[in-house]
């Protein structure tokens, strides 16, 4: 498992590059929710999710606020001042993940999206405060990320991404630090 900074220069934003990828997991993301085809494949894909839950009918008006509400989490990601208070965004995934200490598996989303919740989910690891490795993300459009192939996907990821760093000594930034340029 490769690791790359999203910002060069600073320690505290990571994402998963994976061998062989043009690009990290983090810059895919945004590529594939500002890519109008993409998103009107996955909203037909998963059209019945769509209206069951969110109440939205036409796959253009969810297009339309998916590019919208992807270049807003964008700037709270990666723009300045907010990449400094990344806590502020990112949330346990769940209340075993509340509870651990180490290595938590987190969510960051637009929390103040209007007029429904935000369905876009981009998933890390939270190594300490403020230091997060980013491993994917989804549209996530039903209540558990267990009920479809593609948020499963993303859950295994993030599983994964957290064996890793356990197994291979990593419990806090400078831990990682010295991994990252061992590597």
């Amino acid at each position: 498992m490769k690791f790359v900074r999203t910002i060069p220069g600073y320690n505290h934003l990571w994402a998963v590059k994976e061998e062989g990828k043009e690009t990290d997991e983090l810059s895919m993301l945004f590529r594939q929710w500002s890519n109008f085809n993409y998103l009107l494949d996955f909203f037909f894909a998963n059209l019945e999710d769509l209206q069951g839950f969110f109440k939205i009918e036409k796959v253009s008006d969810a297009i339309k606020d998916t590019m919208e509400d992807a270049q807003e989490l964008e700037r709270l990601v990666l723009d300045f001042p907010y990449t400094e208070q990344l806590d502020g965004l990112f949330h346990p995934l769940s209340l075993a993940d509340n509870r651990a200490h180490e290595l938590t598996r987190e969510k960051a989303r637009n929390w103040d999206r209007k007029p429904h919740p935000s369905w876009l989910r981009i998933y890390a690891i939270r190594i300490e405060p403020n230091v997060y490795i980013v491993t994917g993300g989804a549209i996530k459009l039903t209540a558990t990320m267990q009920e479809r192939e593609h948020t499963q996907k993303e859950l295994d990821k993030l599983n994964a991404c957290r064996d890793f760093l356990k197994q291979n000594g990593v419990f806090d930034q400078d831990s990682f630090i010295d991994f990252f340029e061992e590597d």
